[in-house]
């Protein structure tokens, strides 16, 4: 912990970053077996494809709920009040959250056509549905974090009352004393440039 003016500061780390990254990538990687599974048409490894990308999918579903989970933890633990930040928040949630019920409806469709030799075409526009909103989302999530800073400030904690009298005191920027050869800019000399 770091003394400034007074105060100790603990950085509070977010819960949500470590895991956003596994199921963006799960939903791609479904997506592209699946197109991989639709050219290959009716040959045996095109249905191989289709059920990789359907395990792919289950297990990035599998994360996406830790995912959650710690998104709306760190939502209460970092109360954001700027309307334009919440309003980028509420986008990133809702398209999350389409993205996460598009990859269900998928596993299901999957699972039900596991004997099927390769990917039906509405299993395929949903994969890649899918996909489209978990990228559109981390876009959104992006920019909380790189725009506006969300979860990456550090909160300020009072000192203890054994510290305090101990004679620590706060510091606070220096002013120039009074009469201090300090010139004030006027416009005569605006003008003589």
């Amino acid at each position: 912990m770091a003394n400034i003016t007074g105060h100790s500061i603990r950085r509070v780390r977010p819960l949500h970053p470590p895991f956003t990254h596994f199921p963006i990538a799960a939903y791609v990687m479904a997506a592209g077996f699946d197109v991989i599974s639709a050219i290959g048409g009716g040959h045996a490894w095109a249905g191989q494809f289709w059920h990789a990308g359907t395990f792919v999918l289950i297990a990035g579903l599998s994360i996406c709920l830790v995912t959650m989970l710690t998104g709306f933890a760190d939502l209460a633990r970092f109360a954001e009040r700027r309307a334009a930040a919440v309003r980028t928040m509420a986008v990133h949630v809702c398209v999350q959250a389409g993205a996460f019920v598009i990859g269900v409806v998928d596993v299901t469709l999957g699972i039900a056509g596991y004997d099927h030799p390769s990917s039906t075409p509405v299993a395929l526009l949903l994969t890649i549905a899918a996909a489209i909103c978990a990228c559109v989302g981390g876009f959104f999530g992006g920019t909380l974090v790189y725009t506006y800073g969300h979860g990456v400030a550090v909160e300020p904690e009072r000192k203890s009352a054994t510290a305090a009298s101990a004679g620590h005191r706060s510091v606070r920027p220096a002013r120039p004393a009074r009469g201090a050869d300090i010139k004030p800019v006027t416009r005569h000399r605006i003008r003589g440039r």
